[in-house]
Parts: C-alpha cells; sequence; structure tokens
C-alpha cells in the first residue's frame, strides 16, 4: 500500500509538473502573441501614414487633369504626369517592401539554402546597378580574396540584401564620389563590406538604423522618399543565415555597412 501511494505521489507530481511546463508555455506564446499584434497594428498605422501623403497627391493631380486636360498648357501636363507617376512608384514601392517584411517575418518562412560562388554572385549583383552609378558618376571599387569563396546561401534573399544596401549607398552618396566593396575571409567568418562617401549618420542614430520605419533622413541625396525599412530586412534575412550586420558612420564623411556569415 504504502509503495502504491508512493507511485501515485510521483505521478501527481509528474502531472503538476506539467501542468506547470504548460502554463509557462502558454504564457510565453500569449506574449508572443501580443508582442506580434501590436507589431503589426504599429506596421499597419506607419504603412498608412506613408501611403496617405503619396496617393492623395497622385488623386488630386490626376482629377485635376481630368477636369481640365483640354486646358492645361503641354508642358504643365508633363509635370503633373511626372509628379503622379513619382507618387504612384513610391506607393508601390512601400507596399513591396511591407510584403517582403511580412514574408520574412511569417512563421511558415523558410530559406533555399545553395551553395555558391558568393563573389561571382556578388559581382553580379553589384553589375545590376550600373545606370544608377553611372547617372551620378559614381566609382565602384571592388576586393576579393584571390581564391573562391563558396557560401550556403539563399540567392534570392541575399540579392535582395545586396539590392537594400547598395540603394542607400548610392541614393545618400553624391555625384563623383566612390564606393568600395571589399569581402575578406578569416578563420571564422566571411566579411563584407560596403562603404560609401555619402552624407554618413551621427552617432545617436546610429544605433537605430535596422529598426523598422527609422529614418535618419526623409528623402536621399535625389530626393527619393525614404520609408524606412530596407536596414530592417536586411538585419532580419542575415539574422535567418546566422549571420551578422553592423554599421560604422561619420556624419557628412559616410558610413560602412559590414555583414559576416559565419563559416560552417
Amino acid at each position: 500500500m504504502k509503495e502504491s501511494n508512493k507511485i501515485s505521489a510521483a505521478y501527481i507530481e509528474e502531472l503538476e509538473n506539467k501542468v506547470v511546463d504548460l502554463s509557462l508555455k502558454l504564457k510565453g506564446k500569449e506574449f508572443e502573441l501580443a508582442t506580434i499584434e501590436k507589431e503589426n497594428h504599429e506596421r499597419i498605422r506607419k504603412l498608412v501614414h506613408n501611403l496617405k501623403n503619396p496617393v492623395g497627391v497622385a488623386y488630386s493631380f490626376s482629377e485635376l487633369i481630368a477636369e481640365n486636360s483640354e486646358k492645361i498648357p503641354k508642358n504643365k501636363l508633363d509635370k503633373y504626369i511626372d509628379v503622379i507617376k513619382k507618387s504612384t512608384n513610391f506607393s508601390i514601392e512601400t507596399l513591396n517592401t511591407i510584403a517582403n517584411l511580412n514574408r520574412l517575418k511569417s512563421p511558415s518562412f523558410r530559406l533555399n539554402l545553395q551553395k555558391t560562388n558568393y563573389c561571382e554572385f556578388l559581382t553580379a549583383r553589384l553589375n545590376e546597378f550600373n545606370a544608377e552609378i553611372t547617372c551620378k558618376n559614381i566609382v565602384i571599387t571592388t576586393a576579393y580574396p584571390n581564391h573562391a569563396i563558396n557560401l550556403n546561401i539563399d540567392k534570392d534573399e541575399i540579392a535582395l540584401l545586396i539590392g537594400v544596401l547598395m540603394k542607400n549607398a548610392i541614393a545618400y552618396s553624391s555625384n563623383n564620389s566612390k564606393i568600395e566593396i571589399v569581402v575578406t575571409e578569416t578563420d571564422t567568418a566571411i566579411e563584407t563590406s560596403i562603404t560609401d562617401q555619402g552624407i554618413g549618420i551621427s552617432a545617436s542614430n546610429l544605433k537605430a538604423v535596422f529598426n523598422e520605419f527609422f529614418i535618419v533622413n526623409t528623402y536621399s541625396q535625389d530626393n527619393r522618399n525614404c520609408i524606412g525599412l530596407g536596414l530592417a530586412i536586411a538585419s532580419i534575412i542575415l539574422k535567418y543565415h546566422k549571420a551578422e550586420i553592423k554599421a560604422h558612420s561619420i556624419l557628412g564623411e559616410g558610413s560602412s555597412f559590414i555583414f559576416r556569415f559565419p563559416k560552417v
């Protein structure tokens, strides 16, 4: 009988421990859900804020054209159409960026890792910006190791990452400047730095540049609107790759963004 009571007590204690464990896990999930809901609410609020002005501008100018198209001189009509085009392009870009952010934050998101010659891949991606750098007479310099660097990466996501960093570097650089891309290999990691000679970021702002919707300058050097999501997306992509990114900058002198893939 005593042995039976001991077994029952042990069984009850085991059940109680499991209940406590499940309760703690439930509280953790509740907190996680509350955090996601808060993030989504804030994201939607910021999305509406970012879209309200360009959509309103596009609507106003299109209404003006519709009502007075025969009376508007061609030079003014061309300007109105250009305003509509820029406003709608910004709106589409904002929606696409939000879609990428939500895709990356989805619980079902998974990387599609492929063994990739990293420097060849990087060079091909950089070549996609030839038109932009030619327009601003920006010189791109690269320095890679003499041997092939093979990495297991999701090529689509890393292409998005490099696109974010290069678009920022070009947008915030003045004409006739330089952007330097350097790939180095250490015993533990493959490191890539993208360094520009642009407007730079203050020390007080540098800590927050990877936060969602954080904007240092509302407009770039090209007078283009900024959304403030690119670096947040870059950071998430690298976390999935178990990689890291950091930023160095001197206001008025330029910025460097350095990301490191660990060697496996």
